[in-house]
């Protein structure tokens, strides 16, 4: 739970800060044997509401790390560095954050502890990097490979951002065009209609009463959209419905083989850099395990730190999740057995990632005609049943 705390800091300044901790008693102990004075604690009720949590743009922290890591290893000190970044920050969340880290520093906690004490903000690879940077006195090493790990998955997140473009622009031109022809332009000709007189044929009767039935409860269909919409957004933020949600997606043909390749390729960078930075592998495969987007799948990989525990290899681990292909197990095999598991998990996920890109191209490749033949076959349809009586009137005269 979280709090917000009116301290007095050793310096003689008085700050307010938010801290998280399991009950407020125990928050107080924490804070006073930190030498804070304590003025209020109040807990933080306004974000529980929040859809969801502010959090620092990738960007803007891969932007952070690079100056860090290229002030370090100018010979700054690590206080002295934060105030010159601190300076230059326009994101307000992140300079906020960066000011609290700042102030804790200055009361002698670590740098990974700052950062790991600003909760969600981050990702939890951030801070779990710092850490393995600080026990091996290599900071400015380790967050340059932290650097690289956040560039690579910026950049594969970002080409499939912009894949995703052109369907999604399509099926909104698809939307909006029948939109406007149910809406708009057949209302028009409903009277012109009912003047010609017969039967009209099928297609057009059902094109009319669909205009119909959408003029006529607008309003109804509206609210309708709006209250799924809600009540999908409030089922899916339990996380039962998110990991059921991911674990379904998985099974999904084309897309499922997908997405387990992207969180392989997750786990492997997240591993890669973290055992290079020194961090053990118990620890570092849980940190991993977060780090995966699908729920389903990271689960599973945390459910393998039991066999770590147990004295069993990564492969072992990593097997008896059933959620790893048979060409990741053996490459992180070859890498335990050679004593390079990070090199080659490093290579794995640069693997991964190739493969990404040309199964997403061809993905792509086939969405974009398939998308545009279907809104062919929508429009046309509509435009046959909506000048369809016009051809029956014109074979008539003819006749």
């Amino acid at each position: 739970m979280e709090y917000v705390c009116k301290v007095g800091m050793p310096s003689g300044e008085v700050v307010e800060r938010t801290f998280t901790a399991d009950d407020e008693a125990g928050l107080r102990v924490d804070l006073e044997q930190k030498g804070f004075y304590i003025f209020a604690v109040r807990p933080e009720a306004v974000r529980s509401f929040r859809f969801r949590q502010p959090r620092v743009p990738p960007d803007t922290l891969l932007m952070f790390c690079q100056e860090m890591a290229a002030l370090l290893k100018a010979g700054l000190p690590l206080l002295q560095s934060i105030e010159i970044m601190l300076e230059r920050q326009s994101n307000p969340v992140f300079k906020r954050s960066l000011i609290v880290v700042r102030d804790k520093i200055k009361t002698g906690i670590s740098l990974s502890d700052a950062f790991k004490q600003e909760g969600e903000l981050y990702p939890s690879i951030f801070a779990t990097t710092l850490v393995a940077g600080e026990r091996s006195g290599n900071l400015e090493g380790v967050v340059r490979r932290f650097v690289q790990y956040l560039r690579l998955s910026l950049q594969l997140k970002k080409k499939a951002i912009s894949a995703a473009v052109y369907p999604v622009v399509l099926l909104v031109l698809m939307t909006l065009v029948v939109g406007v022809l149910v809406v708009f332009v057949i209302p028009q000709f409903k009277d012109f209609y009912t003047g010609l007189g017969g039967t009209l044929p099928l297609p057009t009767r059902i094109l009319l009463a669909v205009s119909d039935f959408v003029r006529g409860n607008s309003l109804v269909l509206g609210l309708s959209v709006a209250g799924a919409i809600v009540g999908v957004v409030v089922w899916y933020r339990r996380e039962e419905s998110k990991m059921l949600v991911d674990g379904l997606l998985l099974k999904v043909p084309v897309l499922g083989p997908m997405l387990r390749m992207y969180s392989t390729s997750q786990l492997a960078r997240t591993l890669s850099t973290l055992l290079s930075g020194g961090l053990p592998l118990l620890s570092a495969l849980g940190v991993a395990a977060n780090s995966i987007g699908n729920r389903a799948m990271s689960a599973a990989i945390a459910s393998g730190g039991s066999h770590i525990r147990e004295g069993r290899s990564l492969t072992v681990a990593l097997e008896e999740t059933h959620m790893v292909d048979g060409m990741a197990i053996e490459m992180v095999k070859v890498g335990e057995q050679t004593g390079a598991l990070a090199d080659m998990l490093n290579t794995l996920s640069e693997f991964y990632d190739q493969e990404m890109e040309t199964r997403l191209a061809t993905v792509m490749g086939l969405v974009e005609p398939i998308l545009l033949s279907i809104m062919a076959v929508v429009v046309a349809g509509m435009l046959i049943a909506f000048y369809l009586p016009m051809f029956q009137i014109f074979g008539q005269i003819q006749k």
